[in-house]
């Protein structure tokens, strides 16, 4: 993995116990301090762009700019070239298919135009409407709406996690 490092809950959300480790001492330090938390290590990105993509439906996907720094959305359409927007939204979709969510964000740090997934797992997003902006919460809304009464409609999917389904995938025979 190398330095630095990102040393994170497994099951966090919203940035909380998300450590920069530079040295191996901030690392072991921020090991330490974990508690009973499990913890994740994954190669800390120097990003040139950050994309958090919300996921709806396994079939809808909003790429949006946001700056963790500032913990805010930027709205701007055209912030995506578009062959790495085609490319986060195929890779998302396959995350999320995966993992057998309907809805999820997935967070993307791109270096020298290589988007790499830093964070995929997160089944309850936030889409409060102070966070996502008007722009994109409007959009969200209706998606969700769609996704609520399309789900309404359906028999219930069956997922038998037990046997890694959801990882692996139907399988024929």
């Amino acid at each position: 993995i190398g330095l630095p490092c990102v040393l994170k809950d497994a099951h966090g959300g919203g940035w909380r116990d998300v450590y920069i480790c530079r040295t191996l001492g901030e690392l072991f330090e921020a090991y330490d301090g974990s508690g009973q938390l499990t913890m994740v290590l994954q190669e800390f990105i120097e990003w040139d762009q950050y994309i958090r993509c919300l996921c709806l439906g396994q079939s809808e996907v909003l790429p949006m700019k946001y700056d963790p720094r500032e913990r805010k959305y930027h709205v701007e359409h055209e912030h995506l070239a578009p062959e790495l927007g085609a490319r986060v939204i195929k890779d998302s979709l396959t995350l999320v298919k995966a993992l057998g969510y309907d809805m999820n964000t997935v967070e993307w740090a791109v270096r020298d135009g290589v988007p790499y997934a830093i964070d995929f797992m997160n089944p309850a997003p936030d889409m409060d409407i102070n966070s996502l902006t008007p722009h994109y919460f409007d959009w969200t809304v209706k998606r969700m709406a769609d996704l609520t009464i399309r789900l309404a409609k359906q028999t219930p999917r069956k997922v038998n996690i037990g046997r890694g389904e959801f990882l692996l995938g139907r399988r024929e025979g």
